[in-house]
């Protein structure tokens, strides 16, 4: 019979690539994580990992236990929340993958709230490039994604969505911060701050610049929004967001949007993401409803933001 503590450590390896990594997380020994893998590998008859100094690595029966195991627990929290449910969500975890731009305070705000009236619901949450988001949902890692443009794949399914335009942001002193319109042409000479290429904003910014012929004249480069967002009013250079991703800065007036017309900007969207063959735990359906109604009313509560802050620099 499977030992599913077994089965548990030797995911965990499997997705950290490393033993003492997965003992750090599960807060076990190594030893005793490299007793149940040997276990492991007896029960299946089959060499799971290959051990190299720099950690380990699946081999092809390790591959495909792992996907089966994967779906295995996600099956086991699905179970379990359906019996939780009896009971009116008293336990259950919620696991998301999503894009940075979404974080804070939005996603943080609405896990809080949400858990006022469900305190024993966990929640897991791993912040993750787009194509990394997508493939935490493809592998079973999460069951809820959030990310920015939209996509194409055959096991997952939109199931909402948020306009969220990219705006040109800056502080309150900066030359074109004082309500004018504004093409992009205008700012093709100002510096600016971009996230790197593992975001779509990144390579939406370069596309649009080389219609002018322009490349986007950028003195930082980084994978983290807040260090972005920090250097870009340290320096009082323009960056490139959507207002989520910004929002407190905005509200605290850091900075603010430029009034900049730019129709490629105009409809990007957050999408909501789960696989289409997903069976939804119950706490995680009542997270997914929950987060949906908060969709719409974040798009109608920017807009107004966005005419208000417009208005008072014009």
């Amino acid at each position: 019979m499977l030992n599913l503590s077994a089965a548990r450590y030797f995911l965990e390896v499997a997705r950290l690539h490393s033993i003492r990594s997965a003992a750090d997380r599960l807060h076990v020994a190594p030893s005793a994580i490299s007793r149940q893998l040997t276990k492991l590998e007896h029960e299946f008859d089959a060499q799971l990992l290959e051990r190299h100094s720099n950690g380990v690595r699946l081999t092809a029966a390790g591959e495909l236990l792992a996907k089966h195991l994967a779906v295995l627990f996600e099956t086991i929290e699905v179970a379990k929340g359906e019996i939780s449910d009896l009971k009116g969500l008293k336990s259950g975890q919620v696991s998301i993958a999503t894009v940075e731009g979404v974080t804070r305070p939005f996603l943080s705000d609405n896990i809080a709230n949400f858990r006022q009236n469900y305190p024993s619901i966990e929640f897991r949450v791993r912040i993750r490039g787009r194509e990394r988001v997508l493939e935490a949902l493809e592998q079973h890692l999460c069951q809820i994604g959030f990310i920015y443009d939209h996509f194409s794949h055959p096991s997952l399914e939109t199931v909402g969505k948020w306009r969220q335009p990219l705006l040109a942001l800056a502080r309150p002193d900066h030359p074109f911060a004082d309500g004018r319109a504004l093409k992009l042409n205008d700012l093709v000479p100002m510096s600016c701050v971009l996230p790197d290429d593992s975001f779509g904003i990144h390579h939406l910014v370069h596309r649009v610049y080389a219609k002018l012929g322009a490349t986007p004249n950028a003195t930082l480069v980084a994978d983290q929004f807040h260090f972005l967002i920090a250097h870009a009013i340290r320096t009082n250079a323009i960056i490139y967001l959507p207002l989520q991703a910004a929002m407190t800065e905005v509200k605290s007036g850091v900075i603010v949007p430029l009034n900049l017309d730019c129709n490629d900007f105009n409809y990007r969207y957050i999408y909501a993401v789960i696989r289409r063959d997903q069976q939804l735990a119950p706490a995680t359906s009542a997270f997914l409803r929950y987060i949906l109604a908060e969709f719409q009313a974040g798009e109608k509560s920017d807009a107004e933001l966005l005419a208000k802050l417009r208005h008072h620099q014009v």
